[in-house]
C-alpha cells in the first residue's frame, strides 16, 4: 500500500487524504496497464472514463467505469471532480482519418476535459505525451503533442507532469503494423540505443504514474530519456515512519 507524502514538509499524509484519480484513455496501451497495476489500497477512488465498458476489470470492483461518448463534455463534469487527472488519450492520424480529426482527438479533447477538471478542483495533471513533442516541430504529430503540452500548462495545474516516451512496448488491443515491426527490430538492441530513443514498456510508465501521484510535488516536470526510466531516483526517499 502506498504512503502519501507532503514533500514540502516531509510528513506522511493521513489515509483520509488519499487522492481521487480520474483516467482518460483507459483502453489504450498505457491506460490499460495503469488499471492492471493499481490496487484498492492505493487511492480513495479510481474513475476510468471510457467510450465503452472494459470487460477485463471484473475483479477490480473499486474502479468506477464512466461511459461517455465525448460529444458533450459538460455531461462529464461530475466525473471530473477529481484530485488527479491522468491523460493517456491519443490516436494515430491513420485511425483518426485526417489531420483535423487527429487534432481534435489528441489536442482539443484532452485540453477541454482538463479545463473542466481544473474548474472542479483538480490539483494534479499527468500527461502521456511523446518523444520529440514540440509546438514548433516540423513533424505534425510531434507539433500537436507540443501544442497540447503548452495548452495544459496554461490551464495552471498546481502539479503538472509530462511523460515523453519513445516507442512503447506491450500488448495493444489494436494493431499498429509499423510499430510492431519497429519493436521486433529495436527491442533486442535497445541497450545500444541512446536513452531518448530507447523503447519502454507500458507497465513501467504505469508504475511511474503511480509513483508521481504518491510524491505530491508541485510545479511542472518533464520526464523523457533516461529520467523516464529512473523517475524514482529523482526523489530522495521519504523519512522513516
Amino acid at each position: 500500500m502506498f504512503r502519501y507524502w507532503d514533500r514540502s514538509t516531509g510528513t506522511a499524509l493521513p489515509n483520509k487524504l488519499k487522492q481521487k484519480i480520474t483516467l482518460i484513455g483507459s483502453t489504450g496501451l498505457i491506460g490499460s496497464h495503469f488499471l492492471e497495476e493499481i490496487s484498492s489500497d492505493d487511492y480513495q477512488s479510481v474513475n476510468a472514463i471510457t467510450r465503452r465498458r472494459i470487460s477485463n476489470l471484473e475483479n477490480k470492483n473499486f474502479i468506477k467505469q464512466s461511459v461517455h461518448d465525448f460529444s458533450d463534455l459538460e455531461k462529464m463534469r461530475t466525473d471530473l471532480k477529481t484530485d488527479v487527472l491522468v491523460s493517456a488519450l491519443g490516436t494515430t492520424i491513420k485511425k483518426a482519418g485526417s489531420k483535423d480529426e487527429f487534432m481534435k482527438i489528441d489536442h482539443d479533447l484532452p485540453m477541454e476535459i482538463s479545463k473542466i477538471a481544473k474548474e472542479e478542483g483538480c490539483r494534479t495533471m499527468i500527461l502521456i505525451s511523446s518523444m520529440g513533442a514540440s509546438s514548433i516541430s516540423n513533424i505534425f504529430y510531434s507539433r500537436v503533442k507540443g501544442l497540447l503540452e503548452e495548452s495544459l500548462e496554461d490551464i495552471g495545474f498546481e502539479e503538472f507532469h509530462i511523460l515523453r516516451p519513445s516507442l512503447l512496448l506491450g500488448k495493444r488491443t489494436e494493431t499498429r503494423p509499423a510499430e510492431h515491426i519497429s519493436k521486433l527490430i529495436i527491442d533486442p538492441l535497445s541497450f545500444l540505443i541512446p536513452w531518448k530513443y530507447r523503447p519502454i514498456h507500458a507497465s513501467i510508465i504505469a508504475k511511474n504514474i503511480m509513483f508521481l501521484i504518491r510524491e505530491n510535488i508541485s510545479g511542472k516536470h518533464i520526464w523523457e530519456g533516461r529520467s523516464l526510466f529512473e523517475i524514482k531516483k529523482s526523489f530522495p526517499p521519504p523519512p522513516d515512519p
